[in-house]
């Protein structure tokens, strides 16, 4: 256990753990605050909007940013990292404009469920520029093996969304918060992007389909967390409902900052090593070592806690959430042991088309199941789907890297 967290400090891992600690502490103060200055009704609504947002958001750049990631620790060179980067960013910036395209033509629909809702996709298609540009610009620092300016982005970022998003909010309401979500992300780009002088390079082979699959298999994460509420606010069309089961996944969501933050320390190394079956296993081990302690430990204070947290944070008009806030916390523990890492090992070892399996399967189950859920047992039906999905998802990708191991024999 001590071997694992010293080689986690040595990669600069306390920095991005930091940075996730603080992001995700400003992501549920703002969602907080923003319960608590809103109506039910505006939450409601801001949080359809986004759950809608987020079925495009995987194919931004067409994933020209895990491309970068996956394929420039392979490169010794240093100028052909710059010129690996450079291309991404203007063919990831030329397709973001034929999503924001689409994502226009799919607004009358996504506009019909909860009301008006017109002017906050017409700024939100703007996040999908914004989002590429902030993404593309941390994964060329963490290919440098910067975590440290890595992590200050990240810090940047929720730090000043929280404060400018939620002092806004207060005073102008939910579309301020609308618009500095999706400014912020895109200065900071700016700032940080520094595009480097022209330089030719050799494109590595599947280097477009791997950022392609990767977004594919991104929408199985991305309508985990979505997909049932923007379901609760097409079927129910309550903005109420919507509100209550948005603030019961808020906390269990949050949490997988901790797995997270320890896999992107050390992403780049399970990309180097990913022909190096022991290692793979090693890490993996070491893994589950560490997050099943931290995984059932840390669920059971939060299900036997779900009363008291419910009502203090969010309020008595919430009181419902709790029950459902129980339901998500064994998903999480699901999310903590095996979907998050083992998703995320199989990206990095190259096999984003696998993950877009589990995703397909996973998109289908999550809509047929939810539907029917969602009509017979209302938020409650939702809350179970997403927990018993988190977990299968979890086991298939476990499946695929036993499958992946027994390929590299």
């Amino acid at each position: 256990m001590i071997r694992i967290l010293k080689n986690f400090i040595d990669k600069e891992g306390t920095y991005v753990f930091a940075s996730s600690l603080f992001t995700k502490i400003c992501s549920f103060l703002t969602s907080l605050i923003l319960i608590r200055i809103l109506s039910p009704d505006e939450f409601g609504v801001l949080s359809y909007v986004l759950s809608a947002l987020a079925f495009f958001i995987p194919f931004s750049g067409a994933g020209m940013q895990h491309s970068f990631l996956r394929y420039a620790p392979m490169l010794d060179d240093k100028e052909n990292r710059i010129g690996l980067f450079q291309h991404s960013l203007f063919r990831g910036l030329l397709f973001s404009f034929f999503l924001a395209f689409a994502m226009f033509l799919f607004m009358p629909w996504l506009n019909s469920a909860v009301g008006n809702t017109s002017i906050y996709f017409s700024w939100l298609i703007f996040y999908l520029f914004s989002f590429f540009l902030i993404e593309l610009v941390k994964m060329r620092y963490r290919v440098a093996d910067q975590n440290k300016k890595y992590a200050g982005i990240d810090l940047y970022l929720s730090a000043l969304v929280l404060f400018f998003g939620t002092g806004l909010a207060y005073f102008y309401g939910p579309l301020a918060y609308v618009i500095v979500f999706v400014t912020v992300p895109l200065v900071l780009g700016l700032v940080h992007l520094k595009v480097p002088v022209k330089v030719a390079v050799k494109i590595p082979e599947k280097y477009y389909s791997y950022g392609i699959w990767v977004g594919i298999g991104a929408i199985a994460s991305q309508l985990m967390y979505s997909l049932d509420v923007f379901l609760v606010g097409k079927l129910i069309q309550d903005p109420k409902q919507v509100a209550i089961y948005r603030s019961a996944s808020i906390i269990p969501i949050a949490l997988f900052f901790i797995p997270n933050a320890y896999i992107t320390t050390h992403y780049t190394d399970l990309a180097k090593n990913s022909m190096d079956k022991e290692h793979l296993i090693r890490f993996a081990k070491d893994y589950i070592k560490l997050f099943s302690v931290l995984a059932f430990v840390l669920g059971a204070v939060l299900y036997f806690m779900s009363d008291f947290i419910i009502s203090i944070l969010f309020g008595e008009e919430y009181a419902e959430a709790a029950y459902l806030f129980e339901i998500l916390i064994l998903g999480m523990v699901g999310a903590f042991i095996l979907r998050i890492p083992f998703g995320n090992i199989l990206a990095a070892v190259g096999k984003s088309n696998w993950n877009a399996i589990v995703a397909f399967i996973i998109l289908v189950l999550n809509g047929i199941l939810n539907y029917y859920a969602i009509y017979a047992w209302g938020i409650v039906g939702a809350a179970i789907v997403t927990s018993a999905l988190l977990w299968i998802s979890g086991i298939l990708s476990l499946t695929l890297f036993f499958v992946y191991l027994q390929k590299k024999v």
